[in-house]
């Protein structure tokens, strides 16, 4: 446990956001292409367990069809258990389960356990983007980029986990298009 903690107390702030976005890949099935909002929903119900789809949107501000499609990934995916909810029949209540509970603490770690600057964590990176629907692996890639300076795009492609090279190489040339990375 100590080495675990001088471990991460010895990287830098741009080795922590590679780390904590490779856990969150690793929470969403080793699928990079997911969402940063998926990851904020999986955040917010590991955080709130037994929360339902409602209280989940009041607390986003995310549209009712957005939240069906992306619990139902999380769910099928075997990210989130569903539970009827004794309450209200209507109701269904949701918690982290497997390898994403797992991959979440691993997350989670790099913010003293706090979901709540998780979140924050994960909105810089959507506020940096500015793309509509911004994925772990663009996000990944900006933090490789920051990490690495200078390097060449195949060393930065190759630390986007969960990513073939074909859609890493055109996520990328998409941040160069938008201008949100350089590539000379």
């Amino acid at each position: 446990m100590m080495r675990s903690s001088a471990k991460k107390a010895m990287t830098t702030r741009a080795q922590k956001a590679c780390f904590v976005l490779d856990h969150l890949i690793e929470a969403l099935g080793n699928d990079a292409s997911s969402s940063l909002r998926r990851a904020a929903i999986l955040v917010d119900i590991d955080q709130n367990p037994g929360t339902t789809q409602s209280e989940i949107m009041d607390r986003l501000h995310i549209h009712k069809s957005a939240m069906n499609r992306e619990i139902e990934w999380l769910y099928d995916y075997g990210c989130v258990m569903r539970q009827e909810s004794r309450d209200d029949g209507r109701a269904v209540r949701l918690e982290t389960c497997g390898y994403a509970r797992k991959a979440l603490s691993g997350a989670l770690d790099y913010f003293e356990g706090s979901h709540k600057n998780l979140q924050i964590f994960l909105k810089s990176f959507n506020n940096i983007l500015k793309q509509e629907k911004p994925t772990l692996r663009d996000a990944k890639i900006i933090a490789a980029l920051y990490e690495l300076r200078d390097a060449p795009r195949q060393e930065v492609l190759a630390r986007v986990p969960g990513s073939t090279a074909s859609s890493s190489h055109r996520a990328y040339n998409t941040l160069v298009q938008e201008g949100l990375i350089d590539d000379g």
